[in-house]
């Protein structure tokens, strides 16, 4: 049996739908990327900050930053002191690489 990989794209998907199921919880998608302007045929960057994760959530009354990498994809260094800053102001900053980890992760915070 050949497992299909996730994207990124679907494990975000997942993130939020299952946050979205908890009472007391809500999720919002932080689209980083930048778009494609057809009229001056020219990709313009984002205005959001670097290193912003992709998915922030409030989880019970938690902070919660989620980074979705999928692959061979790491953090940067922007990500990585986004990270710390977070963590610093006293919030919760998680790397989901899959759908399962993030649900272990949610299941975990949930307990608290």
């Amino acid at each position: 049996m050949i497992l299909k990989k996730e994207t990124a794209n679907g494990i975000t998907a997942n993130i939020i739908r299952a946050v979205n199921m908890q009472p007391g919880c809500v999720a919002y998608r932080i689209n980083n990327v930048g778009v494609w302007d057809e009229s001056k045929q020219i990709h313009r960057r984002c205005n959001t900050e670097k290193g912003l994760p992709d998915v922030i959530a409030s989880i019970r009354g938690r902070f919660v930053a989620i980074e979705v990498k999928a692959g061979k994809d790491r953090l940067s260094e922007d990500q990585k002191r986004r990270a710390f800053e977070i963590e610093k102001a006293g919030g919760v900053y998680f790397e989901a690489r899959s759908t399962d980890s993030f649900l272990v992760f949610l299941t975990d915070i949930l307990k608290k």
